[in-house]
């Protein structure tokens, strides 16, 4: 990574923004270059995966030391209504784009993520079986099974849940923030589905780390402590009401009282003692990035 430039392909995401920034701070602009498709960012190159080569859109592959793969439809139910577009898009595309990285003497590094395990004991480690039970987590175990297979080299990162902590930006905990300082009287959470969220700028800097170590295998991306949906709101609830008096009324439910395309896996927590002994880096607690968003919004 020292000497070659890095590729982020699926760079306007939320993610791919973070990562870019971090990357572009730690090694230069010149050397960082990404991707989009439906979100235009300045200085981004248009590509999209479903229509047109790698090559075609980013010249000179050789050049780069790593490519980032973050681009995917991410989400689940929209994956399990249209199974065949997915596909195209989240094993079709990938498997060709691993292809044209292989050839240039690229090594990719793959975003996968916690459903592809079925979330009946929680907890997991890298070596534990994958048993998706969602269409969606199905499409990434298969891109984990071809890496390992053809591309021994590879990184594969099984990313939990990612949050932040800028009240305008991305994931849950802005989300519920927003709908809370909004005046919403209620709010309802799931109290039996559990995962490990984990904050996007540990995301960024844990990718940034492992490419820096020339690390290659499977590693778990995820945040120190297993919560269930309603823990989460609860703790953000916590640090809200610490400025003030906050008046919403939180209702415990079951996941399966949401309707959802796929019934959802329970408990999908992920342990990162991999990544942490690889890297040294230290995921922060939800608790101290609800602070950090509340005392922003403040």
């Amino acid at each position: 990574m020292s000497e070659g430039k890095i590729l982020v392909l699926g760079g306007s995401g939320f993610i791919g923004h973070h990562l870019c920034a971090r990357l572009a701070a730690r090694m230069g602009e010149d050397r960082v270059v990404a991707t989009y498709n439906g979100t235009f960012f300045s200085g981004g190159l248009k590509f999209d995966a479903r229509a047109e080569s790698l090559v075609q859109a980013v010249p000179s592959l050789e050049t780069f030391s790593h490519a980032v793969i973050l681009l995917a439809n991410a989400h689940p139910d929209d994956c399990a209504r249209n199974p065949e577009a997915s596909r195209a898009l989240n094993v079709t595309a990938i498997k060709a784009i691993i292809d044209q990285l292989a050839e240039s003497g690229t090594r990719p590094v793959f975003a996968s993520t916690e459903v592809v395990f079925d979330g009946y004991k929680g907890g997991y480690v890298e070596s534990d079986p994958v048993n998706p039970i969602l269409l969606y987590g199905k499409q990434k175990a298969e891109i984990e099974e071809c890496l390992q297979d053809h591309v021994p080299d590879a990184l594969v990162l099984r990313i939990a849940n990612v949050y932040g902590s800028n009240p305008a930006g991305g994931g849950v905990i802005a989300g519920w923030h927003r709908t809370v300082a909004g005046g919403t009287e209620t709010v309802r959470c799931a109290r039996d589905y559990t995962a490990s969220p984990v904050h996007v700028d540990d995301v960024a800097e844990a990718v940034i780390r492992l490419m820096e170590e020339g690390a290659t295998g499977i590693y778990h991306v995820a945040g120190p402590q297993p919560l269930s949906r309603l823990e989460m709101f609860e703790t953000l609830l916590g640090e809200m009401r610490r400025s003030g008096p906050v008046n919403v009324n939180v209702v415990s439910c079951s996941i399966d009282d949401f309707p959802t395309e796929e019934k959802r896996p329970r408990d999908v927590s992920m342990r990162s003692d991999r990544l942490m002994a690889a890297t040294g880096l230290e995921m922060r607690t939800l608790r101290s990035a609800c602070c950090d968003l509340v005392a922003a919004a403040s």
